[in-house]
């Protein structure tokens, strides 16, 4: 029936796949399959993100059944999305679809959208895994004015986009394989100077700084 059909969102990136392009990559092995596939990968869940945040912050949705833009009627979880498509669902049951999945961007919007328009489709491997390395250590609230009053860099965007705990998300960077490509080294030396600054516990600090 149309009136059951659930909005679907990206799923996070495999650790895994990430740990094997940074390898290869450092290893002189340019994986364009992979890097294809973890590009494509996060600009879907960014897209996604972009999507549910203009849920969860306007009650704004694109209609699941007909993609037209549908507005709620209120901010109770028993307020409704209804299509004139016949397409309709709870403000509750909508977020359980997105809750508890890392797919609200908050702080981390203006990097995320920014990361949306820059993305290379057509451009070359090179273009593609620069793209990916900056999202992935990119921090919520660096592109933002707030970061300026209070010096903080929130916590890691990769934690929206990588599947595992935020230990396990921080766990991963540091693991990541480099190589002796300079940008890549500033990138990484960046994210620990915000990673010492931001609000990732101290406890998961300790182990790395």
């Amino acid at each position: 029936m149309i009136n059951s059909v659930l909005p679907q969102w990206a799923k996070q990136v495999e650790r895994d796949k990430i740990l094997r392009l940074y390898s290869s990559h450092a290893a002189g092995i340019f994986d364009e399959g992979l890097a294809d596939e973890v590009a494509y990968a996060m600009l879907a869940r960014a897209e996604s993100i972009i999507k549910v945040t203009r849920v969860h912050e306007q009650g704004i949705l694109d209609c699941p059944s007909c993609s037209c833009a549908v507005q709620c009627d209120g901010q109770k979880s028993w307020n409704i999305f209804k299509c004139t498509c016949g397409w309709n669902l709870s403000r509750g049951e909508l977020h359980k679809t997105y809750q508890h999945k890392q797919l609200v961007g908050g702080a981390a919007m203006p990097v995320i959208e920014d990361a949306v328009k820059l993305f290379p489709g057509k451009g070359s491997y090179n273009d593609k895994i620069i793209w990916i390395d900056r999202l992935i250590h990119a921090f919520h609230g660096e592109l933002n004015t707030l970061r300026e009053e209070t010096g903080m860099a929130y916590r890691p965007a990769a934690r929206n986009f990588i599947e595992g705990s935020l230990m396990q998300v921080v766990e991963l960077i540091f693991s990541l394989a480099y190589g002796d490509s300079p940008d890549f080294m500033k990138s990484r030396a960046e994210w620990i100077e915000k990673l010492k600054i931001s609000y990732v516990p101290d406890h998961i600090k300790s182990r790395y700084l």
